[in-house]
């Protein structure tokens, strides 16, 4: 029995996966277009078998937090997130980004809200990713 569309979505989704780009440095005369973005990291998306009792397949309004160590540095990023295993749409209420001042917390001052088409929440369809918007985050 579903006890809610939402984690029958959740249910039904894969863990959605994050990749982390900024934009490619370079040294391009000011009317060049945008710098192409690189991908500094990222996780694959992979299926899951649709088990409730599996703790990441029971994240309806809780916050789940994932570090990434980026390679290479800039001035912008963009968050992917992708369902592309997704069979429903996937809701995410909201999303940031910060840096960690220890294993467990945030430095104070360090946390930017990810939009993605100017939104603070994004409904992922079944089997398609989103890109953000680009965040300032040095």
């Amino acid at each position: 029995m579903e006890n809610s569309t939402g984690m029958n979505a959740l249910r039904n989704c894969a863990l959605f996966c994050s990749l982390l780009f900024i934009p490619r440095l370079t040294s391009a005369p000011r009317n060049a277009p945008q710098p192409a973005w690189i991908a500094t990291w990222a996780a694959s998306p992979q299926p899951t078998a649709p088990d409730p009792r599996k703790p990441l397949l029971n994240i309806e309004d809780q916050t789940v937090r994932e570090r990434v160590r980026v390679s290479i540095g800039g001035a912008q990023i963009c968050i992917r997130l992708s369902n592309e295993y997704g069979s429903a749409p996937l809701l995410v209420g909201s999303a940031t980004v910060a840096v960690p001042s220890d294993s467990t917390s945030v430095r104070p001052g360090s946390i930017h809200t990810v939009t993605f088409g100017g939104s603070n929440s994004v409904t992922i369809p079944a089997g398609a990713p989103v890109l953000s918007d680009p965040v300032a985050f040095p």
